[in-house]
């Protein structure tokens, strides 16, 4: 086991590390940071493919989490030691834990999801904030969604403010890219999954609506919503706002869909 520990913020390896702060990085790499205890060992769990690991010894104090930075070790995947000060460097958490994998970008095809009687599935169109999708992934893990779909521009879900608020679930929750909606329109009607659509100015309210699965619920670009041609292509529904604000966040209007389909599907 070599123990040598990279003290400089200079290294080569740290400064290759520290650009895939940048989205074209992540791309062209295939690869992203996970910092923290609880999402690092949520990589470990998943299976995810974990290419390295770095720890700041004088900063990880799990004994947990340093017994599976062992486990890992043994399992032959690569351990960097690093100083507390070039760790801080690379941190994007106010108090660093110590503990940051390395880990290949992993997504899927719509052919790959599974779609049974109780299937429910996420689609947001050109979602632009990472922190939104952060949540919407935590919540689809929490509903048992069988998979988030993004289309066409949508923000990055390996963006570092995306996985902290996803909170590992971006390990758990299948993930599916594509260009245009048209592919998912193709795949709903092939494998039959309901298309529900979200608007404000939708005719029916969510609670009257026919939810049942399998569903994919569609939301829109936090700003613009979601495109006509795409609302005409399913059942248009809307959550009734009786205050002064006219609309919720994306990432509250998704929870609020979502655990409707649980409570549907509980009754």
């Amino acid at each position: 086991m070599n123990e040598s520990v990279i003290t400089s913020r200079a290294n080569p390896l740290i400064k290759e590390l520290r650009a895939l702060a940048q989205k074209k990085v992540r791309e062209q790499r295939g690869e992203f940071l996970v910092e923290g205890i609880q999402p690092v060992l949520q990589a470990f769990q998943s299976g995810a493919v974990v290419r390295m690991i770095l720890v700041a010894s004088d900063l990880l104090t799990s004994k947990i989490a340093r017994e599976a930075v062992r486990t890992q070790e043994r399992a032959g995947t690569r351990i960097v030691r690093i100083s507390r000060d070039v760790f801080e460097s690379l941190a994007e958490r106010e108090h660093p834990t110590g503990i940051v994998a390395v880990v290949k970008i992993t997504l899927r095809s719509l052919s790959e999801l599974r779609v049974d009687e109780d299937a429910i599935f996420v689609a947001l169109y050109q979602v632009s904030n990472p922190g939104n999708l952060g949540t919407i992934l935590r919540t689809a893990d929490a509903v048992n969604a069988r998979g988030v779909i993004l289309i066409g521009n949508a923000t990055d879900p390996y963006a570092p403010s995306a996985l902290k608020a996803s909170r590992g679930a971006v390990f758990s929750i299948p993930l599916v890219r594509l260009e245009n909606a048209n592919e998912l329109l193709e795949w709903c009607h092939a494998r039959q999954v309901r298309i529900v659509t979200t608007s404000d100015r939708a005719a029916q309210n969510f609670w009257d609506a026919d939810l049942r699965a399998p569903l994919v619920m569609v939301l829109g670009n936090e700003g613009e919503g979601l495109p006509q041609a795409i609302l005409d292509q399913g059942n248009a529904v809307k959550i009734p706002m009786g205050g002064a604000v006219d609309s919720l966040n994306l990432a509250v209007a998704a929870s609020v869909l979502l655990y409707e389909c649980v409570r549907r599907r509980a009754s």
